[in-house]
């Protein structure tokens, strides 16, 4: 009742502001940012999207993607360690849907494809930052465009400008942590360029969790006669990591000897699990290896009424991983052909009176090419092949048709049609060939009533069809408990979104954003057995609420709430693998009801800053294994909640110049990120940032 009254004081002290709509300068977390008429625009079409800037948060030890997240709300981050990781599937969730439900996209080219048989994940600790200028998230179903998707990161790149730019960075870190970046851009005609990179290498600070990663990325530009423009992208990372290995006395979770360490020199962990024939537990010196290009072409021309775009993208991956096994003594080693996949897409937007409209599609052609051991492995030379190739096609409308001043009504339409087969590999183990196909509709209302506030109600038929990964695993035979004989159907559901952006007359800025998902046939992806599997009925809601305030000239702070609450119906992998008293679990697993971040930012006369940031989750129940494959009497527990503290600051040296350091976890909290994984206690970081 509270809640309510509150919420409508809001939007009634919202609605007697006023603002200019050419460059509105508003309040993001600590940091005053000027809000563009294009940037309105945007916010327009994709209301519930999150514009941040890696600018405007320091990174630590995770200098990649999902440092970069952390705070805001609505994310959930729980990684296996700080840094690296092999197994990192479910390390980011919006709104409790992990990396399989996320878009993540560079300029819109779609990057989270490859790897069937375990490897189809997104790697946040080897997304880098270096060449990007803004981070725009968008929870939920964002537009007809992003079809198989219910969020989107979509990372902008930075585009070069008239005035050649050269920014370098350098960091050293607790956990012998280096890191080195840089970003060059030039515009010096109808050519433009840019070139970035990045190297982090970190020993972890689990057993065996050591980690290191090399990055560059090309972008080359032309423009070319009647308003076209030719872009080329190029991309290249390699990674290695350290298989984190179990260093608990005892597996077991009731036993007095779970929370101590075989190897005193690291915290007592959970170790990870090696799958594809790989020994299962990694031992000391087993590793994980992954090399990958990407690749793409477009052209955007200028046509008739609005703009044309095409592209085409291309996409390498090799994965290499190594288990000593000395408790077998022997060897496993072995190699996957990951990702040799290709696609395109294209679409016209074109305004027609008070019409924005926007027809498009997009292909993609995922396929593997098998996995081979090498020549130390103990086992006899083999090369498997394709395991299973997929074929996604979606089609899609949008018109945003502006029915008044500030008043858009936004419909949408997507076809989408999934062909999954098996490959030679995959008939030997008795994958099924799939197809689905359906209609998603969705529509948008917006009301602008002016630059200072924005509210909107979205409604979308959710359809969803299964991933290449989800396909496999849902039929594998090597998963920890096999679910090939249930049947695997698309996604149908619902989904309804509500939100307010405003300005209240005291320049505190407020988003509200409440949501409510009704999901049939979920496909659930279980990270503790690898298997795939639908639950027949998930209920989803939540809230999200953030305030941005300047108390002075010198000082601001910030505060976002999230809640989410799940429901489950008829769960199939409760009732088969779960321990008889914990059959009545009938939520989604490794979700917190409440997370809180708040920051408060100091910034002198000189520009120095100083930030203080707090982070708060609440408790949670997690499906645990004991940390053993092939436990088919899995048990419920409870991740405790935990609060942390962080200091970050920035001082400068000259004007292109500035030294940055953090301490992070200031009172060493003993918590966990992901159960069985202790986060690093208190550790630190300081480096040297130019632009010139």
């Amino acid at each position: 009742m509270k809640f309510g009254l509150l919420f409508y004081i809001f939007i009634i002290l919202s609605f007697s502001s006023t603002a200019s709509s050419q460059g509105v300068p508003k309040m993001y977390q600590l940091e005053t940012i000027t809000i563009s008429e294009e940037r309105l625009k945007e916010e327009e079409r994709s209301p519930h999207s999150t514009v941040t800037s890696p600018e405007l948060l320091l990174q630590g030890k995770s200098v990649n993607l999902d440092g970069a997240l952390l705070r805001l709300p609505g994310i959930d981050v729980q990684r296996l360690q700080e840094v690296g990781g092999a197994l990192d599937d479910e390390s980011i969730k919006l709104r409790g849907f992990g990396s399989r439900r996320i878009a993540l996209t560079l300029d819109g080219r779609l990057l989270n494809t490859p790897g069937t048989a375990g490897g189809y994940f997104i790697d946040w600790t080897a997304i880098p930052l270096s060449n990007i200028e803004k981070i725009v998230v968008t929870k939920g179903y964002s537009e007809p465009k992003y079809g198989n998707f219910l969020g989107v990161i979509n990372l902008i790149s930075k585009k070069p400008k008239e005035k050649a730019e050269l920014e370098v960075q350098a960091m050293k870190a607790d956990f012998n942590t280096e890191k080195i970046t840089f970003f060059h851009a030039w515009k010096p005609s109808k050519l433009e360029y840019s070139i970035s990179g990045n190297y982090v290498k970190s020993d972890g600070y689990l057993r065996n969790g050591h980690y290191e990663v090399r990055n560059l990325q090309l972008y080359v530009g032309h423009l070319m006669p009647f308003d076209g423009k030719f872009k080329v992208n190029f991309g290249y990372s390699w990674l290695k990591k350290g298989f984190i290995v179990n260093n608990r006395i005892s597996n077991d979770y009731d036993n007095p000897n779970y929370d101590l360490p075989l190897n005193r020199r690291y915290p007592a962990s959970d170790g990870e699990i090696m799958y594809g024939g790989m020994g299962t537990y990694p031992e000391d010196g087993s590793w994980w290896k992954r090399e990958r290009f990407n690749f793409d072409i477009g052209y955007e021309q200028s046509l008739y009424l609005g703009i044309a775009e095409i592209r085409f993208w291309k996409n390498y991956a090799e994965r290499e991983a190594y288990n000593t096994r000395r408790a077998l003594n022997r060897v496993f080693h072995k190699k996957w052909y990951d990702d040799k996949s290709y696609g395109g897409d294209g679409s016209y937007r074109f305004t027609f009176n008070s019409h924005q409209i926007t027809f498009g599609f997009d292909y993609v052609r995922f396929q593997d090419d098998g996995d081979k051991n090498l020549s130390d492995d103990f086992r006899p030379p083999f090369r498997n092949r394709n395991y299973v190739n997929s074929e996604t096609l979606g089609v899609y409308f949008t018109d945003d048709f502006q029915l008044a001043t500030g008043l858009t009504i936004s419909p949408g339409l997507r076809y989408v049609s999934y062909d999954g087969n098996a490959g030679p590999s995959g008939r030997k183990e008795g994958i099924k060939d799939l197809h689905m196909e359906g209609l998603s509709p969705s529509i948008r209302l917006t009301y602008n009533w002016n630059a200072r506030s924005l509210f909107y109600l979205a409604m979308t038929q959710v359809l969803r069809v299964p991933t290449p990964p989800e396909h496999y695993w849902h039929y594998s035979p090597d998963a920890g408990v096999y679910t090939g004989d249930l049947p695997l159907r698309k996604e149908k559901g619902l989904m309804v979104q509500v939100g307010w952006k405003g300005e209240l007359p005291t320049n505190t800025c407020v988003e509200v954003h409440p949501y409510y998902y009704r999901v049939r046939n979920y496909i659930y992806f279980d990270l503790i057995n690898f298997v795939s599997y639908n639950i027949p009925k998930v209920t989803l809601l939540g809230c999200e609420i953030e305030i941005s305030q300047k108390i002075k000239e010198r000082l601001s702070v910030f505060a976002n709430y999230s809640f989410q609450k799940s429901n489950t119906e008829d769960d199939p992998f409760i009732k088969r693998f779960l321990s008889p008293q914990d059959r009545d679990f009938d939520k989604i697993p490794g979700l917190p009801d409440h997370k809180v971040n708040f920051g408060v930012q100091y910034r002198g006369e000189k520009g120095e800053k100083i930030r203080l940031y707090g982070r708060f989750v609440s408790s949670q129940h997690v499906i645990y294994n004991n940390n053993r494959l092939f436990n088919q009497n899995l048990r419920i527990r409870t991740q405790k909640s935990y609060f942390t503290t962080d200091l970050e600051a920035t001082i400068p040296l000259t004007k292109n110049v500035h030294i940055l350091g953090y301490l992070h976890n200031v009172f060493d909290e003993k918590y966990q990120e992901r159960f069985g994984y202790p986060a690093a206690r208190r550790n630190w970081g300081i480096g040297i940032k130019g632009n010139f």
